[in-house]
């Protein structure tokens, strides 16, 4: 059979207030990410009362409990405060 087929999806991270240093919680992030799950992109951008957002892309594959394990996984993470999957597609490659 062929390569599992790979599934993007865009996760947005609020971090818990806004003393959280991003820089830092992304790395913790990356350091330990779950078996076949890849961080392709992240983007922050301004929210509300000085908080910055994480938009980040992962690849992982296209089976059933994945995005359970990622999300799971990302709140496991004291200085997430909320997060929250905003879309979910195939990848072509």
């Amino acid at each position: 059979m062929g390569e599992t087929a790979k599934v993007i999806v865009l996760v947005r991270i609020m971090p818990l207030d806004e003393s959280i240093n991003i820089d830092n919680l992304l790395l913790k992030i990356k350091s330990n990410l779950p078996q076949n799950i890849e961080l392709i992109s992240v983007k922050t951008e301004p929210f509300v009362f000085g908080l910055n957002v994480i938009n980040a892309l992962f690849k992982m594959p296209d089976e059933e409990g994945y995005p359970n394990i990622l999300e799971e996984y990302l709140r496991g993470f004291e200085e997430v405060g909320e997060l929250e999957i905003i879309s979910m597609s195939r990848s072509s490659s």
